[in-house]
This record gives structure tokens, sequence and C-alpha cells, in this order.
């Protein structure tokens, strides 16, 4: 609606740009126009007068003192955020060691639970099992070659020959089922 009105005054596109978005220019005369773009003070002056103009300035202003209030509040915490810092830098440094010292933990522990792993297990209750067939044979010849009373013979040569057959059940059960002793 406006826009038939205003070209009807003969003004040009830029014109109306220049009418839609500052308005206040309408009421300056030629003289006055062209006073604003060849005198800087005028220029300034009339800058200064206007209120878009003015309120960006009071919001820049706003915006550099609160930006200005923020950088002293980040720098009067600068000492604590330091020794924070530190802290943390020390907490690192301790966990660090720690950790080094869990591993080292660690690589003992499993150095000595591969004594209970179950191949070493088996291994170990079949060279035992078998000890303790020799030790009867030897206390059974012994026995034989009369080196030993009947008494002490009966004694040991039964506890001998109880903790074979116990050992030598063991290690059938182990042959009949393999994971009885897990993994690990």
């Amino acid at each position: 609606m406006t826009q038939p009105s205003i070209y009807a005054n003969n003004l040009t596109e830029k014109q109306v740009v220049i009418s839609q978005e500052h308005p206040i220019l309408l009421n300056k005369s030629k003289e006055e126009l062209e006073d604003l773009l060849n005198n800087d003070v005028v220029f300034d002056s009339f800058m200064e007068s206007v209120e878009q103009v003015r309120n960006m300035k009071n919001l820049q202003d706003e915006m550099r003192m609160g930006n200005e209030t923020m950088a002293r509040k980040i720098l009067s915490r600068e000492q604590e955020l330091i020794q924070l810092r530190n802290k943390v830098d020390e907490q690192e440094e301790g966990l660090k060691k720690l950790y080094s010292t869990f591993e080292e933990k660690l690589k003992v522990q499993q150095e000595t639970l591969k004594r209970f792993s179950p191949s070493i297990l088996i291994t170990k209750l079949k060279s035992e099992t078998q000890q303790s067939d020799e030790l009867s044979e030897q206390m059974a010849k012994s026995f034989l070659d009369k080196e030993l009373e009947v008494d002490h013979f009966l004694k040991h040569f039964r506890e001998v020959r109880k903790v074979y057959h116990l050992r030598n059940a063991k290690v059938e059960r182990v042959s009949k089922q393999p994971g009885i002793l897990g993994t690990i």
C-alpha cells in the first residue's frame, strides 16, 4: 500500500529502502544530508542522536562491562585454579605410582597362580602318586629283606598305600572329568 504512494512521489528504489530502514533521514534536506556525508563532526553528532545507535552503544557498553566483570571473576579465581591444577597433578602422579604397584602385584599374582594351573596340578598329582607307589614298594622290599619290623611296616605301609590310592583316585577322576580343576 505504501509503495505505490512512495513511487508516486518519484522515489528511486534506493530511496524506498532508505525510507523504510532509516525514516529519520526522510526529514533531512539535501544540504543536511550533504553535511552528514562531508562533515565528520556533524555525522558523529547525528549518529549519536539516533535512538537505534544509542541503544546499540548501550548494549555494547553493557556487554563490555559484563565481559570485564567475568574476566575479573575468572582472574580472581586464578590462584584457586592453579592450586586445583597442582592437586590434580599430584593425584595423577600418585595414581601412576599406585597403578605401577598394582601392575607389579598383578604380575606376581599371575606368576603365583601359574603353580595352580590345571596342567601343573595334574602333573604334580601324578608325580606324587608315583612317589607314594615307589615309597610303598621300597617299604615292602625292606620288610621282605627283614629291615623293618612287622608293627612298623604295617603302620607306615598302610598310611603310604592309603595316600597312594587317594591320589590315584584323584588322577582317574581328573582324567575322566578334565574340567573339574577349572581354568586359571
